[in-house]
């Protein structure tokens, strides 16, 4: 006889309390420490727009799905809609969506240094220092296995 209902070895999952922490927004955590440094390091009107340019380029290329699907689609997930595709294509390989997602960010990391060089050129030399310093704030230094 079954402890518990239909049939499970286990009870069933419980939610979690409203007042159990979250997964913190690793998102939003970059982007508030940006905007202090952006306070720290004395950005000026006339080096906003580089400044953003070089947020939004650095908040993108950090960016990573929270979660990617493992495996391949399903069948109807996978098949085009419309006329005149090659319906003899043959099958993308897992290597083929590796290597995509790595031109992705290739792409993207392309554009930030692009960014961080315009940025170089308006800032001024004591905020680039203030910058770099800051900047070692983001490494998260050596960490216990766990």
């Amino acid at each position: 006889m079954m402890a518990f209902a239909n049939g499970m070895p286990f009870p069933p999952p419980r939610e979690l309390p409203a007042d159990f922490p979250r997964e913190p927004d690793r998102a939003l955590e970059l982007a508030s420490r940006l905007s202090a440094m952006e306070t720290l390091i004395g950005i000026h009107v006339a080096q906003l727009d580089a400044w953003r340019d070089y947020t939004a380029a650095l908040t993108d290329f950090l960016d990573f799905p929270n979660h990617v699907p493992s495996g391949p689609l399903s069948e109807t997930e996978t098949k085009p809609s419309g006329l005149g595709i090659d319906a003899k294509k043959p099958p993308e390989l897992f290597g083929d969506e590796i290597a995509d997602r790595m031109l992705d960010r290739a792409v993207k990391a392309r554009v930030l240094i692009d960014k961080a060089a315009a940025l170089r050129t308006v800032l001024t030399a004591d905020q680039l220092e203030k910058l770099g310093d800051a900047e070692r704030s983001f490494d998260p230094g050596p960490r216990r296995f766990r």
